[in-house]
């Protein structure tokens, strides 16, 4: 049977942010590795597991979601913890004709359901996503070249049994547990063209292309973008509706069903609407009577009538995972300010919560004031600081939960508020710099680097821009101000340049 274990975390081994003025990200961030160590699982013969892996949920089982979520933010600390074990997993699991179950039990390492022509069992496929992101910042090909034939087959295994029915034969379905967003409100569409798994295949295609480039491979290469083309032509032509300007699940019969949720911004992501359509999407996360709340992103618009402020699971509820596949969304389209914006609100406001939250959800609840500070919280209510409630409406969701919430402390932390993005395989490390204090990181990873930058602010002279560090190999330094972009290049050994960036930084501070 699979156990447990909690070391102490190594923050040598991971990369350290330096924030001087927003200290208490900095422990948020450590209390976010911190309970990603409680999810250090061992596998054994019987189950077939990995013999190091993670699993944050229920122990008895383990699902794609959260195995998934969780890969996209702790693979920052790939060196340390078994991120890429996890998926290889399911790897593992997979059957000859290329099914991936969504969950298997850890006692046997048996899948815990399989597939009916009405419930596939699947989760959103996003192990391809996960891959690159790896890849980024491991410059790891044989991995790629190893993995490329399974994600090959699972994509092959959706796209034929997972279509929609009658009008919506081109786009895909799957069911409100296999989206990963149980109680979300979606309308009569059963096998109907679902707006979240279509996209997400639109982006696997899209990245299964882009793995191909990456491996050399040019027929594949020409056979993924024509299949990314086709997914997203359908989508476009059949999921997005001008007047509203927004992208829909579609029933079988190809009625719309205009409930504005949260899924309708997976094409973000996926690249799917032109500049045009993409600027109108966006606006809706902008409108503070729709997306735009107290804590950006509801997974329901306030406009609807399920929608619930005080988050009711996924019927308004604000989810890490897909604020992140938001932002990430943003940033495609050259939307870095906004990028940014949002991930300032989700911090601050997880931050509010973790730092104050102290009232008792009701007279019924058992949770003390005590026992309600200082966690990280399954997901969060959009219109004040506090935890979001659960699936019966009432009580609060999970505390001390990792599994959905950790991209915000972690990877919104590295990426969007100090503006940190790795390309290993090329040995780049970007840097936008967005803030006047002292800040950067310490011992970031990635392929054969480790590298530690930070800016050195000059009280007499706070036009120039000072940055120092170290590095343990040769790297290329891009940084990039409001106004100037350049890149340095650093033999081992000390990181020291200075210069005078034009309109340095003209926004202020993270939180003023």
């Amino acid at each position: 049977m699979s156990s447990g274990c909690s070391p102490t975390v190594s923050k040598t081994s991971l990369p350290e942010p330096i924030l001087e003025e927003s200290c208490e990200l900095v422990d948020l961030y450590w209390e976010a590795w911190s309970l990603i160590n409680q999810a250090r699982m061992r596998g054994n013969h019987r189950n077939q597991f990995p013999a190091k892996y993670l699993n944050s949920e229920d122990k008895n089982v383990i699902d794609q979601w959260s195995t998934l979520s969780i890969s996209l933010f702790s693979m920052l600390g790939y060196r340390e913890y078994p991120v890429m074990e996890s998926l290889d997993l399911f790897y593992k699991k997979q059957r000859s004709d290329g099914f991936i179950a969504r969950a298997y039990i850890t006692r046997s390492g048996d899948p815990l359901h399989l597939p009916t022509l009405l419930e596939p069992m699947i989760h959103p496929p996003l192990f391809a996503w996960a891959e690159l992101k790896y890849f980024s910042l491991s410059a790891d090909t044989v991995r790629l070249q190893r993995v490329f034939p399974v994600l090959e087959k699972y994509f092959r295994w959706i796209d034929q049994f997972c279509r929609g029915k009658y009008e919506t034969e081109d786009l895909y379905y799957t069911t409100p547990i296999g989206s990963g967003m149980m109680n979300l409100p979606r309308g009569d569409i059963e096998s109907g063209g679902w707006i979240d798994l279509s996209a997400q295949m639109a982006l696997f295609a899209d990245h299964l292309k882009q793995i191909a480039e990456i491996l050399e491979v040019p027929e594949k290469h020409q056979y993924y973008a024509h299949k990314y083309a086709e997914i997203s032509n359908s989508i476009r032509s059949k999921m997005w509706d001008s007047d509203s300007c927004f992208f829909y699940d579609v029933t079988s019969e190809g009625k719309i069903a205009k409930i504005r949720t949260i899924t309708g911004f997976w094409p973000l992501l996926a690249g799917i609407p032109g500049q045009t359509d993409a600027v109108s999407l966006i606006e809706h996360l902008h409108d503070s009577s729709d997306f735009g709340l107290i804590h950006m992103f509801p997974s329901v618009s306030a406009q609807e009538q399920d929608y619930d402020p005080r988050g009711f699971f996924w019927r308004g509820g604000v989810w890490g995972i897909t604020n992140y596949m938001i932002i990430q969304g943003l940033l495609r389209y050259g939307q870095e300010d906004f990028a940014r914006e949002a991930a300032q609100n989700h911090l601050s406001n997880m931050l509010s919560v973790y730092r104050e939250f102290d009232l008792v959800a009701d007279e019924e609840s058992s949770e003390s004031n005590s026992e309600l500070i200082g966690n990280i919280w399954e997901l969060y209510a959009p219109e004040e600081a506090a935890p979001g409630t659960r699936w019966d409406a009432k009580k609060f969701c999970q505390p001390d939960h990792i599994s959905f919430s950790g991209h915000g402390p972690i990877s919104m932390l590295i990426e969007n508020i100090l503006g940190f993005s790795a390309d290993a395989p090329n040995d780049v490390l970007t840097w936008r710099i967005t803030r006047l204090d002292r800040h950067g990181i310490r011992h970031l990873s990635f392929g054969d680097n480790t590298v530690s930058v930070w800016t050195e602010p000059q009280p007499e002279r706070p036009d120039i821009l000072s940055i120092q560090g170290d590095t343990d190999s040769d790297i290329n330094l891009m940084i990039i101000t409001e106004a100037d972009s350049f890149a340095v290049h650093f033999d081992p050994g000390p990181v020291v340049v200075s210069f005078i960036p034009q309109n340095y930084i003209t926004k202020g501070r993270f939180g003023r």
